[in-house]
């Protein structure tokens, strides 16, 4: 398969891992909506309900980087790090 994947872990702060969750959800509707997005799937670590992982299909990491300024011009970045423990990790991967 062509493209690229992009993977994200978000640890959010305990009380904000509802509403994260609901914001999760939202995503997985509306993201492969977004220009070059081929699907997400999205993950609870099962010892930390806290802590978040979405694994993103993308046309290109060009694709990915665009929606990323979109996302933090728009505000909606925003209201993500408002959830947030700490910093997310994220990176691109190559299937092997």
């Amino acid at each position: 398969m062509t493209g690229t994947a992009f993977i994200i872990t978000f640890t959010t702060r305990p009380e904000a891992a509802s509403d994260f969750r609901a914001m999760l959800e939202n995503l997985k509707r509306d993201l492969p909506a977004v220009a070059g997005c081929r699907g997400v799937s999205i993950f609870r670590a099962k010892d930390d309900p806290a802590v978040f992982t979405l694994v993103e299909q993308w046309d290109s990491e060009q694709a990915h980087k665009a929606h990323i300024d979109r996302l933090t011009g728009s505000g909606g970045w925003d209201a993500i790090a408002a959830c947030l423990l700490e910093p997310p990790s994220g990176r691109y991967v190559s299937q092997l």
